[in-house]
């Protein structure tokens, strides 16, 4: 090699190359494409390198407007960009496609605003080219290939859509099998489509189950849905898939508006069932669990394996977490129980004195006639009073004026957005945007109006669990009502909208002091 051919080698620039590797991952398809990806560009380093390869950013999912997983390696290759951290100005973005990047056009010009800024390179494989966001001829052929990306996404998304209102408007079921049904087809337009939706006898059973052990139907304590995912297991339930079910996807199959023969569309439900689309349960119980499942208080509660009253209801005032019953071995002296931080063991309290406390002392005895006389704590106290108990036992079907009137309100947005959705489409660009505008308005009101009549006819969890005559023996009822009761009204009673929610705060010092000084209620404003 002459000392000319060593100077030109030694001028050679490496760079650094980081590849986007995106997969959209569906029906039939896996990351395998992601590894076609790399071996193409590694090829193409051959004829427009040389490059060092960096760490890659990769991600599986659509890069569309529409899609709801959020893509967490193109957030951070952005932000990588924008701050310098992707590497040194020259230094190149390697993408198989450029709609790999962005079907979005804002999005993508702001990548590519990023790189502009950064001095990064932007090389395309499918285009066999590098280019270079700083150039105006480079930048708009980058913005424009993003631009046509966005048309296909949304001209795809209009297909889907008109699709999806089509089997709407002909009663007919659309989407993905969901599980608990069966579906007839029948061939129209040479192509299969599903006609009638019906229960499975196998799995619709199942699912109807789901609602009533959630909801707790026939005076059974609703329960959680971990204990629920654990039976099924037990007994061998699995999904389409063969896997087990777990507590997340038994709550995604609750809030499933076709298990009530019902379609969402644009946020909003369908006040009718659909022709041909028999459900499995009735719209009643459904309304029933997803108020349930919306309720921010909502707490598990029930099980075998619970012992204690207070676990978990009490909290620590340091980090808030629950506290859990813990045992504290001492020796040659008695063993101390009491409740303690479940997180990280903040802080420590006696349970005997705790519950005497909040619950009371059921085995007290008069000190002069040494009669049994129980002594009620702060849960007790508050139920002892008739009017009390007759408040909690509002009934749920309780229809008030108010509830009326929102009703009447939502029946009237809902008969607003079916004249819109039914009236010829505009002649003009300006009149169909304003339609558009309307109608998202129509269905962002019934929406809110929606949740607020969910709160107002929410039914009171204490309903079916407090005893139903006021001159009830109260003491009795709570010792016959066992662990999961007594627990249930202890944790809807001390929450911060009734009593207060408790919090255990730190001792001041060794010396021992009262529980009562150490219990802070907590109340909303």
């Amino acid at each position: 090699m002459t000392a000319t051919t060593q100077r030109i080698a030694a001028e050679v620039v490496v760079r650094t190359a980081r590849e986007y590797l995106r997969v959209s991952k569906g029906r039939n398809r896996s990351t395998k494409s992601t590894r076609d990806q790399h071996s193409d560009n590694l090829a193409a380093e051959l004829d427009h390198g040389p490059w060092a390869w960096g760490e890659p950013y990769e991600d599986t999912g659509s890069a569309s407007k529409y899609a709801r997983k959020i893509r967490d390696d193109f957030e951070q290759m952005l932000a990588d960009l924008q701050s310098g951290a992707f590497g040194k100005p020259g230094d190149v973005l390697v993408l198989w496609e450029i709609s790999r990047l962005a079907r979005e056009t804002g999005r993508g010009v702001a990548l590519v605003d990023a790189c502009e800024d950064g001095g990064y390179l932007i090389h395309i494989t499918s285009h066999e080219r590098t280019y270079n966001p700083a150039n105006y001829q480079d930048r708009h052929s980058l913005i424009s290939g993003i631009n046509d990306a966005e048309k296909e996404a949304r001209l795809l998304s209009a297909r889907t859509l008109r699709g999806l209102n089509g089997a709407a408007r002909e009663g007919r079921p659309q989407g993905q099998l969901p599980f608990g049904y069966r579906r007839d087809y029948e061939v129209v337009d040479g192509r299969p489509r599903p006609v009638t939706q019906y229960p499975d006898p196998e799995t619709g059973p199942l699912v109807k189950e789901l609602y009533e052990r959630v909801a707790g139907v026939d005076s059974r304590l609703p329960e959680p849905m971990y204990a629920i995912a654990r039976d099924w297991e037990k007994r061998g339930v699995t999904g389409k898939n063969g896997k087990a079910f777990t507590p997340q996807s038994l709550r995604s199959m609750l809030l499933r508006p076709a298990n009530a023969g019902l379609r969402k569309h644009n946020g909003v439900l369908t006040p009718e069932q659909w022709e041909g689309w028999t459900p499995i349960v009735g719209r009643e119980l459904f309304d029933q669990v997803q108020r349930l499942l919306a309720d921010p208080s909502r707490r598990n509660y029930t099980g075998e394996h619970i012992q204690h009253v207070l676990t978990m209801t009490i909290k620590c005032d340091v980090c808030g977490a629950g506290m859990v019953v813990v045992t504290r071995r001492r020796k040659g002296s008695r063993d101390a129980v009491g409740y303690q931080c479940g997180a990280r063991g903040h802080v420590w309290i006696p349970k005997a004195e705790t519950d005497r406390v909040l619950i009371g002392d059921l085995e007290a005895a008069d000190l002069e006639t040494r009669e049994p006389r129980p002594v009620l704590g702060v849960i007790l106290a508050y139920l002892s009073a008739p009017q009390r108990l007759a408040r909690l036992r509002r009934p749920a079907a309780d229809r008030t004026e108010a509830e009326a009137a929102v009703r009447a309100e939502l029946d009237g947005l809902r008969a607003e957005l079916e004249v819109l959705e039914a009236a010829p489409r505009p002649k003009t660009a300006r009149a169909r945007l304003q339609r558009t505008a309307d109608m998202e308005e129509l269905e962002q009101d019934a929406a809110a109006l929606e949740a607020k009549l969910a709160r107002m006819t929410a039914p009171d969890p204490l309903e079916g669990i407090l005893p139903t005559d006021p001159g009830a023996d109260l003491v009795a009822w709570w010792e016959a009502a066992g662990v999961q009761r007594q627990r249930a009204v202890a944790g809807l009673l001390l929450a911060p909208e009734v009593l207060g929610q408790v919090r255990v705060m730190r001792a001041p010092s060794r010396t021992s002091v009262p529980v009562t000084e150490r219990l802070r209620w907590v109340r909303a404003e």
